[in-house]
C-alpha cells in the first residue's frame, strides 16, 4: 500500500499535465482565443505599409500559433528595399514585424540601369535622375562594399577629384579622376598614408599613380 500511493501520484500528475497541454495546445491551435486581430508593422518610411502586409500574406483570423514566422521573414525579403525583416508574435492578438530599410550611400551602374547601393554593397533601387551620390563599381557586393568604404575614407579634397572608385575585388581597388587619370590604390587599409602619398603625386605628370605601397608609390607615364 505504501508503494501505491507515489504510483497513484505520478499518474495523477501525468494526467493533469497531459490535460494541459492538450487544453493549451487546443487553444493555441484551433480555437479562436490567440488569433491574429492586428498586423503592427514597425520601422517602415519608404515602404509603403500596405505593402509590408501583403508581401507578409498572413490572413487576419489565423492561430498566431500557425503564422509561420521564418517564412514571413523570408517573403519580406523579396522587397528590395528591405534589408532586414524581424517578425514575431504579439501575444494574444498581434503579428508584429520590424523592419530595417536599406539607406542609399552610394550609386554603381547596372545592365539595366543606374541603381542605389547600400552600405553592404547591395544595389537595391533604381535611382533617381537627382541622386547625388558617389559612383563606385565592383562584380559583386562584397567588392562594391570595399570601394564604399574606401570612397569614405578619402579626404575632402580627394572625393572631389575621384570620378568613380572601383573594385575588381577588396583587395584590387583603383580610381579614375576628373583628370584622366588612373590610381590603383590595392586595399582599404592604409588609406590615409595613401591619400597622404597621391596629394603629392598628382601633381606629377603621368597616366597611372599607383600607391598601393604608399612607402613605395610608382608614377607611370
Amino acid at each position: 500500500m505504501i508503494r501505491k500511493k507515489p504510483r497513484r501520484r505520478i499518474i495523477f500528475v501525468l494526467i493533469l499535465l497531459s490535460a494541459l497541454a492538450s487544453t493549451f495546445f487546443y487553444i493555441g491551435w484551433y480555437s479562436n482565443l490567440l488569433i491574429v486581430k492586428t498586423i503592427e508593422v514597425r520601422g517602415a518610411k519608404e515602404v509603403p505599409v500596405q505593402v509590408i502586409t501583403k508581401t507578409a500574406n498572413v490572413n487576419l483570423n489565423t492561430q498566431l500559433f500557425r503564422v509561420p514566422i521564418a517564412s514571413v521573414a523570408e517573403r519580406l525579403s523579396t522587397i528590395s528595399q528591405i534589408g532586414r525583416a524581424d517578425v514575431r508574435r504579439g501575444w494574444p492578438s498581434t503579428l508584429v514585424i520590424e523592419i530595417s530599410e536599406r539607406s542609399p550611400v552610394a550609386l554603381t551602374d547596372m545592365t539595366a540601369g543606374r541603381f542605389l547601393v547600400d552600405q553592404s554593397g547591395f544595389p537595391y533601387l533604381p535611382a533617381p535622375v537627382a541622386a547625388n551620390f558617389p559612383l563606385i563599381s565592383g562584380p559583386d557586393d562584397k567588392s562594391r562594399a570595399a570601394s564604399i568604404l574606401v570612397w569614405q575614407s578619402f579626404p575632402d579634397w580627394l572625393k572631389a577629384e575621384i570620378t568613380i572608385t572601383n573594385a575588381e575585388n577588396p583587395n584590387s581597388i583603383w580610381l579614375m579622376m576628373t583628370s584622366g587619370r588612373k590610381v590603383l590604390w590595392g586595399s582599404v587599409d592604409k588609406s590615409q598614408d595613401k591619400s597622404a602619398v597621391l596629394k603629392v603625386l598628382r601633381r606629377m605628370a603621368g597616366s597611372t599613380y599607383d600607391v598601393s605601397i604608399p612607402e613605395f608609390p610608382v608614377v607611370k607615364p
